[in-house]
């Protein structure tokens, strides 16, 4: 008997020990994203091995140009792992109960499936669904922006792959304003459709410290004028912060502010996270902007 437990003990040790290693292989719960500390000797192709994805996507997620300059006590971004499978639909069925199933959105279901109106699914009908891509059944507002602007930014219709960057800049002086920006950029730069932004992050002085200013660029869905490239300018969103990042560091509520867009756009456009960009990393013509003291990875990630 004692034998028979003995062996007994050593079997569920053993499943206990296979488990444990899987759990680290598969890295975060399904629909979570994590956080990763880069320790000494550790290189991207260690990291990505241990999360069980490729060191390619693990680079563009977080905005690595070059994936062999990474540095002991840089933080990395986990992509959220994900599972694809199909599914029948039956009746009674909705998208929302559909999505609510798998952690996932409406939104996305209906992306994959090429859904144009959610309310005229059939039974019988077969969806792609990736699970995981949200750990909640719906997400919240980000908390930094008012609910008269959150209105401002959602009022827009916005066709499927309209944008497909999300631009980051400073205005490189602390003292702009709105209407001076407006001003410059359609009397002097002669741009036809004024400001060259969709949206202002304010600083203080002439504008408030944090507030989120909706462009008319946005709300009419129009192109951009702030990238040295008309194609580039056709899809990517503009975001200006007030300041001069080259001498001064944005301030907290700047930077709150701009990770709450960046989240609500991202959501409403499906802009990957990897093409998040600074003027100087995406621009054709070199630029400092948005200045050497600013770190958009490190504001996301926070």
């Amino acid at each position: 008997m004692l034998t028979t437990l003995a062996k007994r003990n050593r079997q569920n040790k053993g499943i206990l020990a296979i488990a444990l290693l899987t759990a680290l292989w598969l890295g975060q719960p399904l629909g979570q994203a994590a956080t990763h500390t880069i320790k000494r000797g550790e290189t991207l192709g260690v990291i990505s091995k241990k999360y069980g994805i490729s060191a390619s996507a693990l680079a563009a997620y977080n905005g690595i140009a070059n994936p062999n300059k990474v540095k002991i006590g840089q933080k990395l971004t986990i992509p959220a792992r994900t599972e694809t499978l199909t599914y029948t639909i039956r009746k009674g069925d909705t998208l929302s109960t559909i999505a609510n199933k798998y952690k996932t959105t409406v939104a996305a279901i209906a992306k994959a499936n090429d859904v144009t109106h959610p309310k005229t699914i059939k039974p019988g009908q077969k969806l792609k669904i990736t699970k995981g891509t949200t750990s909640k059944p719906t997400k919240a507002k980000p908390a930094a922006i008012a609910s008269s602007t959150l209105s401002e930014i959602n009022r827009p219709r916005i066709r499927r792959n309209r944008w497909k960057h999300i631009v980051v800049h400073h205005s490189a002086d602390s003292n702009n304003s709105i209407r001076g920006m407006e001003h410059y950029h359609r009397r002097v730069r002669r741009m036809e459709n004024g400001l060259a932004y969709h949206f202002v992050i304010g600083k203080g002085g002439h504008t408030t410290n944090g507030r989120i200013y909706v462009c008319e660029r946005w709300k009419r869905q129009i192109r951009g004028g702030h990238l040295a490239s008309s194609s580039l300018n056709e899809n990517s969103i503009g975001i200006c912060l007030i300041g001069n990042f080259e001498k001064e560091v944005p301030t907290a509520k700047q930077k709150a502010s701009l990770k709450a867009l960046i989240t609500q756009l991202r959501q409403r456009t499906g802009v990957p996270y990897s093409q998040v960009r600074t003027h100087r990393h995406i621009n054709p013509k070199p630029t400092v902007c948005p200045g050497r003291r600013f770190n958009l990875r490190s504001i996301l990630n926070t």
